[in-house]
Order: C-alpha cells, then structure tokens, then sequence
C-alpha cells in the first residue's frame, strides 16, 4: 500500500488520508489501518480533527462493545498489523519534515485515550 502524494492527518495516532470534493466543498477524511472503513466529512480544515475524534471515538467504541480489534490484520500467515507497515512507510517522510512519527504517535494515543476533560492536541498534517 503506498500512501505518497497524499495529505494526511494523525487523530488518535491513527493516520487519515484527506481529500477534498469540490462538487459538495467538503473535506473527507479516511482512516488507514483499521479493519472497517471509518470516514469524516467536514467543511473547513478545521472541523477534521474534532470530526475525525469523534468518528475514532465511536468505532473504537464498537469494536470495545463487540470484543473486536480495531487493527486491520496483516495477510493470512502473516502476523501484526497493517497499521505497523504504514507506520513504516511514512517514518523517513516524516522525519524529512522534522517530525519523529512514532513520538507523534505515542503523544496523541496517549491523550487521545484520556477521558473528560482531553486538551485538544495540536493537529498535525502532512503532505506525502
């Protein structure tokens, strides 16, 4: 899966693709990596992270209540997850913009996984 010559943006520490309709001027956004496809809709650039939270938030939620993970598997015979090889893919692209994905990564999961009162982390978009 190549994910270059995208935009992108971390929710959660989960990567959504981001692509713009011009027909509905709507921005939508796509998760990557889980196993069922999780999608946002929003107006301006800054309505997807608050759009994008909310969507993660009640998947995530869903696969807790059905005892599911939220992980899209590798192939069969394959162990891990498919999000570890994106993860992968988008280190070197990352760090070329100064950005060390997997600190990125653990600082979002963490607060994202804070309940109540969750300061809103800053939102962060890349272009590969």
């Amino acid at each position: 899966m190549s994910v270059s010559g995208r935009d992108m943006m971390f929710i959660g520490g989960i990567p959504a693709v981001i692509s713009f309709n011009a027909g509905s001027r709507m921005f939508r956004g796509v998760f990557i990596g889980l196993n069922a496809e999780v999608d946002f809709l929003a107006r301006s650039p800054m309505d997807l992270q608050p759009q994008g939270e909310a969507a993660l938030s009640v998947f995530l939620e869903t696969c807790r209540q059905q005892n599911r993970s939220p992980l899209l598997a590798r192939q069969v015979g394959q162990k891990g997850y498919l999000l570890e090889d994106i993860y992968a893919e988008l280190e070197e692209p990352a760090r070329q913009k100064g950005i060390d994905l997997y600190q990125l990564v653990r600082d979002q999961t963490l607060e994202f996984q804070k309940t109540g009162n969750r300061k809103k982390a800053s939102t962060v978009f890349l272009n590969f």
